[in-house]
């Protein structure tokens, strides 16, 4: 768990250094942007729930979990309705992942590989349960008002455009807008939007 928040707060890091106009970011300001910035603290209160998940199931895990579980849903419920952020425990989410604004996120049911970012209003995952599931790659950039509803498969390096609805296969490193979503450009560098 730990080092995974470690990753994901290095990730807003970077992002704060690379913003500054400034040049010099002190401490004290990365202290600051982390405190603010809504994404992790819904993804410090997601990876503690999968912790939680986790060590429940071992044979003592339970004396651990029981007593952290209301402090777990007191703070997810706070996240969803707050920030207007629902990571769902039935999503996996990998290392370095970004939630650039809040709002309307709602991951659910799928598989979300390390370095991927996302916007307000976007959409992963079915809402039920399935065999295969919703599966995206390394270092996918998903734009705001996306959604990727179907069960598919994004490759590494994807762009998903800002409102584009994604509802078949995309191959690595294209760039992906519209509504059906379609292949624009194959051979996309997206390390620029990460």
């Amino acid at each position: 768990m730990f080092e995974n928040i470690l990753a994901d707060t290095m990730r807003v890091h970077q992002t704060m250094l690379r913003h500054c106009q400034s040049g010099t970011f002190r401490p004290i300001d990365a202290l600051r942007s982390l405190c603010k910035n809504v994404g992790l603290h819904a993804l410090v209160v997601y990876r503690f729930g999968r912790w939680l998940s986790r060590v429940r199931k071992h044979r003592y895990g339970w004396a651990i979990a029981a007593p952290l579980y209301p402090a777990y849903w007191m703070s997810s419920v706070y996240v969803r309705k707050a920030y207007g952020i629902n990571l769902d425990q039935s999503a996996d989410i990998a290392p370095d992942f970004h939630i650039t604004h809040f709002g309307g996120i709602e991951v659910r049911n799928c598989r979300i590989g390390p370095r991927c970012s996302i916007y307000q209003q976007v959409k992963l995952g079915s809402s039920e349960p399935t065999d295969r599931g919703l599966v995206i790659g390394e270092g996918v950039y998903i734009g705001p008002h996306a959604q990727i509803c179907a069960d598919v498969i994004i490759g590494d390096g994807v762009t998903v455009g800002a409102g584009a609805v994604v509802t078949q296969d995309i191959p690595s490193h294209c760039m992906v807008l519209g509504n059906p979503g379609r292949i624009t450009l194959q051979d996309y560098d997206n390390s620029a939007l990460l």
